[in-house]
């Protein structure tokens, strides 16, 4: 009788060598590992796919268009691309605050925004307060604290961090990794606010594109060797900026091949001919309708779904627009 597995044993990196829990689970050695047949994998499947509960095993996304296209927030990369004022940080933000609701650990780094206002753009977002009211000082003291009341189980399960440029990918894998066996699951949405600034940070090559390259290639890395689903916040060229094609992803064409589900959110009332709103102040205090573009997903279908975003609270609201977007 094979030994009992640890769930949470150290998984190996790809190249390293199978792990000694695949090694129980399959009954392989190392040196079966060259080998190795379809078949080898087929103990594998059952541990991983039978007798588990659902919700150990999926981390869910906050969108249900999401949910029903990818089944949530799988093993792999995840890119989420869009133009300044989209909504991206407030995307990651629900998503974490889902992921978190479940039970599962967030490990979310921000190389662009301090921890402290994010926390309280996630508070807002949660407690359906306004942000502007909250950094202003003139939010009812008794609404912040039923609100603060209310989240702080499931903030305590999403970990802040204010991330150096130069953080290497061995040190976050090493972070998500206690989150996970600190945790009552196997696994943790990881994500990366965001990814060039990231990618900037240790110039190995002249070109850029080259350093986003070694760094989707990182990720991916991270990814597998945790289980787990990363969730990078990604820039757009300037060329394509505010459209929903994989071309506008900033750094290089390898992107679009290196990612299991890439999406856009996309401000669908802006003209086409207008380069930004007219009122700059619209994009922090009118709710506006956007499109959540699923344009490729390893997972199952692509499509797109309208959703209301709400800049004052940084929430969305998938069931008031219903109606799909065609670009």
């Amino acid at each position: 009788m094979n030994d009992p597995v640890d769930p949470k044993a150290e998984r190996q990196d790809p190249g390293e060598g199978p792990s000694p829990a695949f090694d129980r689970k399959a009954g392989v050695t190392p040196a079966d590992w060259p080998s190795a047949t379809a078949e080898t994998y087929l103990p594998v499947l059952r541990n991983r796919h039978v007798g588990e509960p659902e919700a150990t095993k999926i981390i869910p996304s906050a969108f249900q268009f999401l949910n029903n296209n990818m089944g949530g927030w799988r093993t792999g990369l995840h890119l989420l691309a869009g133009e300044p004022g989209s909504g991206k940080t407030s995307f990651a933000l629900c998503n974490a605050a889902v992921a978190a609701r479940h039970g599962f650990p967030v490990l979310y780094l921000s190389f662009d925004v301090q921890a402290e206002f994010l926390v309280m753009k996630l508070l807002c977002q949660q407690g359906a307060l306004d942000c502007r009211d909250v950094m202003d000082g003139t939010v009812d003291p008794a609404a912040l604290h039923v609100a603060m009341e209310a989240q702080a189980k499931d903030f305590s399960r999403i970990t802040v961090i204010e991330a150096d440029p130069e953080l290497p990918n061995k040190t976050v894998k090493e972070m998500a990794r206690e989150l996970i066996n600190n945790s009552a699951r196997e696994r943790a949405l990881v994500i990366v606010d965001y990814m060039q600034i990231w990618a900037a940070g240790t110039r190995e090559f002249s070109e850029f594109r080259h350093e986003i390259a070694k760094l989707m290639t990182a990720m991916r890395h991270l990814a597998l060797s945790l289980d787990s689903p990363v969730l990078a916040i990604s820039s757009q060229n300037r060329k394509h900026q505010g459209e929903s094609v994989l071309q506008s992803l900033e750094g290089t064409s390898d992107l679009e091949y290196s990612a299991d589900s890439i999406s856009f959110l996309i401000n669908v009332e802006r003209p086409a001919s207008q380069g930004s709103y007219t009122h700059p102040d619209d994009l922090i205090t009118k709710s506006r309708s956007v499109s959540i573009n699923l344009r490729k997903n390893r997972f199952g279908e692509t499509g797109s779904r309208m959703v209301k975003f709400l800049p004052s609270t940084g929430a969305f609201d998938e069931e008031t627009v219903r109606r799909p977007y065609a670009p």
